[in-house]
């Protein structure tokens, strides 16, 4: 592996970007996010992949918006915070379960310390080369919070030249200038990107919730020889966002535009720096080694802020011989969040090893451990400084057989952890107790059949858990406080398949069927016991159908979400049960030499969508008809 290759992949990417977005062949695409890159096709564990072209032809405003509306992952606005969101992924609900999924971009971490969720709005889509899910799996290379997997973002190698904007409804407007440009020994990129949005909801005095986001990005590769390469990035972002309080049921069905509380006003910003080093000390053996830095703000109108730095590095050497490969690495995540009363921080260490082996020509086995400390440092303004570490572990054994050219089988048993994040130590601000991590053995067996014009899979899986951590409500805010579910477990059925038509149209289905039990839970004194854990929909389904036709290309998509009981209902007995989601969206896209004219309407039926936390204190979330419209030219 050397720059002339790496060149080579770069243009390759390219030129397939620029070909027929229909056209593409589902038999050869590829798991980066793995330390060990293999196929679908012959990957052990469970796979979600979306390309290039799969992120365009949404033509969705943001990742949150993609992963909602094209994928098999639960997404939310975070109490109405639109660039915050709540993700859920494999049944582990809206409320906490971002916690369960590890998120990162080129490699990078964004999950938080504390019981912030993933902040994907700082990533534009455009910059979006794919997007890999691995599901029930992943915590051997990735660690902490893997239990429903991890989530891999990767951006461009080298970006297209192009300015971009659009404009819609509620006055949304955006922005994106892209710039890229390579020689035979060094990559440039740089991205300035701005949304902003007069908001949908209102006050009586006439107040209404807007939001702008900005976010830039400047990154540097610079090939040295054949055998290293390093590379520089800068990441900054800032926004801010004023969104609406939850309404109640008369409220919601006669207006859900109003907001009858004051808005809350947040702002964030994020700086990041990131060095990285890939090194081919021969043919056999590559070593990788990064570092970031974040230094992030959140800030709230009442005055509550805080300020975060993040620390995080990894090293790993690969190993590839004779189609055997192994992976040794040791990682950490240093974060601290000062607050106005204290300076609580949380560090992560983690040694991992990861190994594929083809016992045969058919047949091939992975296996991988991690041992991962986490200590904990609490140190209050006023009051005792307490500490607290952990050592927990995770496995992964899975085994991929190919059946023949197209089709394969594969079984994968991962045990993963889930270490409390800091404000699970917090009952209304006062420090309460460590808790104990969640753990979580993870059963997965699946059948995929790749063709050039189709892509199915099935996967049937299974989650046995112990201390499942959650918020217990006693009624009263002053007296709840974090725990553990003892034991709980989740089952369900993942569909996925994707059939070219021919050449100019295609359709795609996406349908997960879940259930999420809890089987004990001492702190309710067995009112929980037995009861279905909330947020959790049982059927979910995405459907596309795609058209080409003389440059013009046409989609529609559907999401559907059953009905589920509201976030907080853990006994399963509220009055009101979150109701089921749909929406249909609708895009056109026109090619003209340089030029793309686009439109998009999202919710077309105008359905009315919220989420339920408890009886009438409901968010509204895509409650109707939104449209945007715009332009983009390459040159």
């Amino acid at each position: 592996m050397n720059k002339n290759l790496t060149t080579s992949v770069v243009a390759s990417l390219l030129l397939a970007t620029s070909s027929n977005l229909y056209s593409q062949d589902f038999s050869g695409i590829t798991v980066s996010s793995s330390s060990i890159t293999t196929t679908e096709k012959n990957a052990t564990y469970s796979t979600e992949i979306y390309t290039k072209e799969d992120i365009e032809n949404s033509k969705s405003k943001d990742i949150y918006d993609f992963l909602n509306s094209q994928s098999s992952v639960n997404i939310a606005p975070s109490y109405g915070n639109t660039f915050s969101q709540k993700i859920d992924l494999r049944g582990y609900g809206i409320g906490d379960g971002y916690q369960n999924i590890v998120i990162m971009v080129n490699g990078r971490r964004l999950n938080n310390i504390d019981m912030s969720s993933q902040l994907l709005s700082s990533i534009p889509i455009e910059s979006v080369e794919k997007i890999e899910i691995i599901k029930g799996s992943g915590s051997v290379e990735f660690g902490d919070n893997a239990n429903a997997g991890a989530i891999n973002i990767i951006t461009n190698g080298k970006n297209s030249n192009y300015i971009k904007t659009y404009f819609g409804n509620d006055g949304l407007k955006n922005s994106t200038l892209s710039l890229g440009y390579n020689s035979e020994n060094f990559i440039i990129n740089g991205y300035l990107d701005y949304r902003s949005e007069d908001g949908s909801r209102y006050q009586s005095n006439g107040q209404t919730n807007n939001s702008y986001n900005r976010n830039k990005k400047l990154d540097f590769t610079y090939f040295i020889n054949d055998d290293l390469e390093f590379k520089l990035e800068r990441n900054y972002s800032n926004m801010n966002i004023k969104y609406g309080g939850s309404l109640t049921l008369a409220q919601y069905l006669s207006n859900p535009n109003q907001s009858t509380s004051t808005f809350t006003e947040q702002y964030f910003s994020s700086y990041v720096t990131t060095i990285s080093s890939k090194y081919y000390m021969s043919k056999d053996y590559t070593l990788d080694i990064s570092y970031s830095d974040e230094d992030k703000i959140s800030r709230f109108s009442s005055g509550w802020t805080s300020d975060y730095d993040y620390n995080s590095f990894s090293s790993k050497i690969s190993v590839n011989k004779n189609n055997n490969n192994v992976v040794l690495g040791i990682d950490g995540f240093q974060g601290d969040r000062e607050g106005s009363f204290d300076i609580t921080t949380k560090d992560n260490l983690g040694l991992f090893i990861s190994s594929k082996i083809s016992l045969d020509k058919d047949t091939s086995l992975s296996i991988g451990g991690r041992v991962e400390k986490v200590e904990y440092t609490y140190n209050p303004n006023i009051g005792t400084t307490l500490n607290d570490d952990l050592e927990l572990y995770a496995f992964d054994l899975g085994v991929n057989h190919s059946i023949d050219d197209s089709s394969s089988i594969f079984a994968n048993y991962n045990k993963s952890f889930q270490s409390p994040d800091i404000d699970r130590f917090f009952t209304n601000g006062t420090f309460n107790s460590f808790i104990k991590p969640a753990k979580v053995n993870n059963y997965n067996i699946g059948y995929s059949n790749f063709k050039n014009n189709n892509k199915l899979k099935l996967t049937l899986f299974y989650a046995d858990l112990k201390d499942e951590i959650y918020y217990y409500s006693t009624g009263n805010w002053l007296t709840s406080y974090n725990t553990n579910i003892d034991k709980s477990h989740k089952y369900g059925l993942e569909l996925f398949d994707k059939y070219q038509v021919n050449n100019n149209l295609y359709t795609s289905i996406n349908y997960s069927y879940i259930v999420a039990k809890i089987d004990e839970e001492n702190d309710g004194a067995g009112a929980y016991n037995g009861k279905d854990l909330p947020g959790v929909s049982n059927h979910n389904i995405t459907l596309n159908l795609g058209y080409d036709y003389n440059n013009l290309k046409t989609v529609v998509s559907h999401t559907y979400r059953s009905e589920t009981f509201a976030a907080n209902d853990f006994e399963n007995n509220f009055s009101q049960k979150q109701n089921s989601y749909n929406s249909t969206d609708l895009n056109f896209a026109y090619n003209y030499r340089d030029f793309e004219f686009f439109v998009k309407v999202q919710n077309v039926l105008d359905k009315r969508n919220g989420l339920w936390i408890n009886d009438n204190s409901i968010y509204p979330i895509n409650f109707e008809r939104t449209y945007y419209a715009g332009v983009k030219y390459k040159f």
